[in-house]
């Protein structure tokens, strides 16, 4: 396979790698083993995942589960180069993992026939990514906070998939049209989330009408362009609290809110506690 991979963190559990495809034209990769269990975060492009008789259609918005112990092939489209933020954990830890969580029996785990899954992403879990990707160039976080980031990651994953349900299939024409829409929005929202983002602005850097703009977000995401927002302030948020000592009202307006009530009441909402008490149960 064509590709650039770097390793962006490595520590006793698990590494992270930046997988660039540099693929130029339609192929399917050689016969590949997994060797552990993986979590693919697709940041650009579309490709396919074949395992067994299943070919899992993978592009930006999507999470790509697998399994160790199986082989598998990669179908590239050309013209569309996928770009991967790939977690990969030690196999001693996956089945520790099993064990702590009572996971041996679980729909996905237990089911032997079933090897790899696409889940729709959340802001939530977005942020978190986007976090420890900004910790790992900055160097500013310690290894024991970036291992408890990438925990809470995975948490926030296998909660998604108790509620399971497989994405809404996006039409070729509509990916082909609006895939890049979607990841510059993101893209977009992730880097300017404290400021007062509009959706005309939204709309115009997408160079698309806002009406257009929020129905094939939703499509893409389920999550309208303004619930995607706050998700990201309030997990940004969230970090904040857990990893500075900067006071709350520091933490609200640097994550985009400009009034110290409606944070606090959607802060609320969300965790199901205010903020300076959420502070200090994760100081207890």
């Amino acid at each position: 396979m064509n590709a650039e991979i770097h390793t962006l963190i490595k520590s006793e559990f698990y590494e992270l790698i930046d997988f660039k495809c540099r693929c130029s034209e339609c192929t399917k990769s050689k016969t590949e083993y997994q060797e552990t269990f993986s979590i693919c975060f697709i940041r650009t492009g579309n490709f396919h995942f074949n395992i067994f008789k299943n070919s899992l259609d993978a592009y930006r918005g999507l999470i790509l589960v697998n399994k160790p112990g199986y082989e598998y092939t990669v179908t590239h489209f050309a013209g569309v180069p996928d770009e991967c933020y790939i977690f990969r954990f030690k196999n001693d830890f996956y089945e520790q993992m099993k064990e702590d969580l009572n996971l041996k029996g679980h729909w996905f785990f237990s089911n032997s026939n079933m090897q790899s899954l696409l889940l729709k992403t959340a802001p939530e879990i977005e942020c978190l990514l986007m976090a420890l990707l900004t910790a790992t160039d900055s160097k500013v976080f310690h290894k024991l906070t970036l291992e408890g980031m990438v925990t809470e990651m995975l948490q926030g994953i296998l909660d998604l998939m108790t509620d399971y349900s497989a994405p809404q299939r996006v039409t070729d024409l509509l990916k082909k049209n609006h895939l890049k829409t979607i990841e510059s929005a993101k893209e977009y929202i992730n880097k300017n989330f404290a400021s007062d983002i509009s959706l005309l602005e939204l709309a115009n850097h997408c160079y698309i009408s806002p009406f257009h703009f929020s129905r094939i977000f939703k499509m893409f995401t389920d999550y309208s362009p303004g619930q995607y927002l706050q998700s990201i302030r309030l997990k940004h948020a969230e970090l904040m609290l857990k990893t500075t000592s900067l006071p709350v009202i520091d933490i609200a307006f640097s994550s985009g809110f400009n009034s110290i009530d409606y944070f606090s009441s959607a802060f609320k909402k969300q965790y199901k506690v205010a903020p300076s008490l959420y502070r200090l149960g994760t100081l207890a």
